[in-house]
């Protein structure tokens, strides 16, 4: 089950303490620049494993996802910092997959480097592991099942110049009646004026830390000097 960006986060983020340095982003010099700064930090195939197989993002209940979070309370942190990256220049990375596993990005730049930064202070806030209990629960709820989810923030995260993960289990059980329990993951950077959501779910028994970490280190490498050039 899939279909939000940044609303639920996975295991294992704690291991990319230091991956990135911190490094100051310039104002905005135009969209074109904008644009080309987001496109440098979006996942791309080599960033992971050849086992993992890439295809075109399914953004198809994006929006459905974004409405049923505006009509939770508990979201309202969550819907602005959506709503933040939506107006500005943003980039997303396909899908790429193995097995149950699924990994993709979203890179937003903003303006200036504070705007950036507020964005994040609200989404590193307090609340919002309730906001995205609730949510997981509604969407899984619309496909005809339910959602138990254990989301929670995770301590000492430390990558560019903020960053913030959630991570927990989410038990699924399906319309048919069949379940299983799942990972899943949101991890978000900032780099001076450049944003990155990293989205995953996984086999809750599997760890992909080692992935997780290369891929972060590559793609937000690439938007750091993107940033710097």
């Amino acid at each position: 089950m899939r279909g939000w960006q940044t609303a639920v986060a996975g295991v294992g983020v704690a291991v990319l303490t230091g991956v990135l340095a911190p490094a100051a982003g310039a104002a905005s010099t135009g969209s074109p620049t904008d644009k080309q700064i987001a496109a440098a930090g979006v996942l791309v195939a080599g960033d992971l494993p050849a086992t993992y197989a890439q295809s075109a993002r399914d953004t198809s209940s994006d929006a459905k996802t974004q409405k049923l979070a505006a009509k939770l309370p508990a979201c309202k942190k969550l819907v602005a910092f959506m709503k933040a990256t939506d107006k500005n220049t943003e980039a997303k990375s396909d899908d790429f997959s193995q097995g149950q596993t699924l990994v993709d990005n979203t890179v937003t730049v903003f303006p200036t480097a504070a705007k950036a930064k507020a964005a994040l202070d609200a989404y590193s806030a307090t609340g919002l592991p309730g906001c995205f209990g609730q949510l997981v629960g509604k969407v899984a709820q619309q496909a005809g099942g339910k959602a138990q989810a254990e989301i929670k923030k995770v301590k000492d995260v430390n990558v560019g110049d903020q960053s913030v993960a959630y991570e927990g289990p989410v038990a699924l059980t399906e319309s048919d009646g069949s379940s299983t329990t799942l990972a899943f993951g949101n991890l978000v950077i900032r780099v001076g004026r450049g944003v990155a959501v990293y989205s995953y779910n996984h086999d809750a028994q599997l760890s992909i830390s080692g992935d997780l970490k290369n891929a972060v280190s590559s793609s937000g490498g690439r938007l750091q000097s993107a940033l710097a050039g």
